[in-house]
């Protein structure tokens, strides 16, 4: 949760609302968008001063920016680079299935059933952001890049991040990747429901 927290506010400062709503719009498959775990996260980054955080009023509204700091810059720098830890790419719920063979017939087929209903149900949220990103991707390259490269210090960030001194290029470069990660959700995600749909036959056929 910190690293993606730290994704986000190299790119914009945010509001907790605002890092919430992004998390369940684009990465509800990867982690939780609980208020709790956001503001656990931001409570540790704070702690090793890898952002600030400001305070204004809007609309008689008290409200919390946060920032990335430069030692958050250099912190997610050096871990952006360095290769992907396979042992840490777990799913603790996906464990679940390891002891489901304890639970009375009825509650495995009613777990099964709705596992898969819940993963068609991302699957189809996934696909309608792909088509959408798909079809308009020159628009919204060129809208990431009016926005991003309008900040200075976002502009920074990324330099200092990629090492590369074209911020548009790293936006485009930054935007395929989004694309690729869809894709990989997509995939993991059809997998899946074929996986659970063969278990759930077989519970079925008794």
């Amino acid at each position: 949760m910190e690293k993606i927290i730290l994704s986000l506010l190299i790119l914009k400062r945010m509001t907790i609302y605002e890092i919430r709503t992004y998390i369940q719009q684009k990465l509800s498959t990867i982690c939780s968008d609980s208020p709790g775990s956001i503001q656990t996260a931001l409570k540790k980054l704070l702690e090793k001063g890898y952002i600030t955080v400001s305070e204004y009023t809007e609309s008689n509204i008290e409200k919390k920016k946060y920032s990335i700091t430069p030692r958050g810059v250099a912190f997610y720098k050096e871990w952006v680079g360095t290769p992907i830890n396979i042992s840490k790419m777990k799913a603790m719920e996906a464990g679940k299935l390891l002891s489901l063979g304890m639970a009375p017939r009825e509650k495995r087929v009613a777990f099964l059933q709705q596992y898969t209903d819940d993963l068609r149900s991302e699957y189809q949220k996934l696909s309608e952001i792909k088509r959408f990103r798909d079809q308009n991707r020159e628009a919204v390259i060129a809208k990431n890049i009016e926005i991003i490269c309008g900040e200075k210090a976002v502009v920074k960030n990324l330099r200092e991040v990629s090492g590369e001194s074209d911020a548009e290029e790293v936006v485009s470069s930054l935007y395929q990747y989004q694309i690729y990660f869809l894709e990989h959700g997509l995939r993991s995600i059809k997998a899946d429901i074929r996986f659970y749909e063969g278990i759930l036959k077989k519970e079925l056929e008794g």
